[in-house]
């Protein structure tokens, strides 16, 4: 069942005349089922000096559009790699240790 809300984040760097980058952040909700990370699955990432930490399933792979980050539980993930089964897509993230603060969209 996809139950969870999570946010696919995109941004784009500009840079002005004064040579100072500006970072603009394009937020998108989805629904999207939570699946832990298996037991051999983190082990054999950890080896190879990865950290996953959750997946997340979406119903279709047009609803990912390369976002880098996902948004979940007040916590900001990288996407470590992306899985494309038939019409859903597995994103299997690892944690960002800031903290974000969700503003309206």
């Amino acid at each position: 069942m996809y139950n969870e809300v999570i946010i696919l984040r995109s941004y784009t760097e500009t840079t002005d005349d004064y040579g100072i980058t500006n970072r603009t952040n394009k937020d998108r909700e989805v629904f999207a089922q939570l699946r832990s990370i298996g037991q051999s699955e983190f082990y054999q990432a950890q080896a190879d000096g990865l950290k996953p930490e959750l997946k997340f399933i979406l119903a279709d792979y047009l609803d990912y559009q390369g976002e880098k980050e996902v948004l979940y539980d007040g916590k900001r993930y990288s996407v470590l790699r992306t899985y494309r089964d038939g019409h859903k897509i597995e994103l299997t993230v690892y944690g960002v240790d800031d903290e974000w603060e969700y503003q309206s969209l």
